[in-house]
């Protein structure tokens, strides 16, 4: 025997989706009784009615059937008044029917949205996200060795990448330095300045996430992302270098597992088609709390 505990939490919606249903096919008999019922006049066949009182008047009982003469006085020209046509009263009545019936269809239809949603998802399941986690709060400030950034036809453009990172739970921010040489050679130098290098501009860029990609740990960091550099001259505010420069780092500590307290990093940067190592003099740290 089915109690009420038997019925599932889904069954609602179909249950009142059924009762709208039933209001409605009344609703629709009605209207279709109203609208077949017989004319006035009309016999059950459908066929007229004959009318025997002209004969009765012409030949009553007792007469031997010759029309009766008709009577001394003013003729009636105008025409009986007709009876009253009881079909505009029906045609209301079957117009609000119509329009109960166009409520109850509107009814329907918000039922059945009502239970194909109830029943696509269950409700004792929690909803959940497909958002990656945040990366673990981490810290890297990391120097690289010279990349070509281009070529010419008399030398190449080379620059000095430095990176410092900083991550927790709601996300990740990078920023870029990148002080550029141009050089009379096909390389980059390890000291610009000492391999006869003019000095350049320093672009600048600064990225987070979603736009930048990190993975950070104990193991260490793994960071992708597009840089669009700007520059500055004269302390002149930045302006737009038109290069965006496509960077990918990975990183460790030295000793293989990174601590909440900044230790000696080493790791590898592409730009460019270029990979290059970490360097000095500058900083080479990271760090991973938690």
């Amino acid at each position: 025997m089915l109690t009420s505990m038997d019925i599932p939490v889904t069954a609602g919606p179909w249950l009142t989706l059924g009762a709208v249903l039933g209001i409605l096919l009344a609703l629709g008999g009605a209207a279709a009784v109203l609208l077949l019922r017989r004319r006035p006049g009309g016999t059950a066949g459908g066929g007229p009615v004959e009318d025997d009182l002209a004969a009765f008047l012409e030949s009553p009982p007792g007469t031997d059937g010759a029309p009766l003469r008709p009577a001394a006085g003013w003729a009636v020209l105008a025409p009986p008044p007709p009876a009253p046509d009881p079909a505009p009263e029906r045609h209301r009545t079957a117009r609000a029917l119509a329009a109960m019936a166009a409520a109850g269809l509107v009814l329907v239809g918000g039922a059945a949205a009502v239970a194909a949603v109830r029943s696509g998802a269950d409700p004792a399941e929690p909803a959940t996200s497909a958002a990656p986690a945040a990366p673990a709060a981490l810290a890297a400030e990391l120097t690289f060795a010279g990349v070509v950034l281009e070529r010419h036809a008399v030398g190449v453009t080379v620059g000095y990448p430095r990176l410092r990172v900083t991550g927790g739970d709601g996300g990740a921010v990078a920023g870029l330095e990148l002080p550029t040489f141009n050089c009379l050679r096909d390389d980059a130098p390890e000291d610009p300045l000492a391999a006869g290098c003019t000095a350049s501009v320093v672009e600048r860029a600064e990225l987070s996430t979603p736009r930048l990609r990190v993975r950070g740990d104990a193991d260490g960091l793994h960071l992708t992302g597009e840089f669009a550099t700007t520059r500055s001259r004269s302390g002149a505010d930045p302006v737009p270098t038109g290069r965006v420069h496509a960077i990918t780092v990975r990183a460790a500590a030295a000793d293989g597992r990174a601590g909440p307290e900044p230790e000696p990093a080493v790791g590898e940067l592409e730009l460019g088609g270029g990979r290059v190592p970490t360097a000095g003099p500058g900083p080479n740290e990271i760090s991973v709390a938690g």
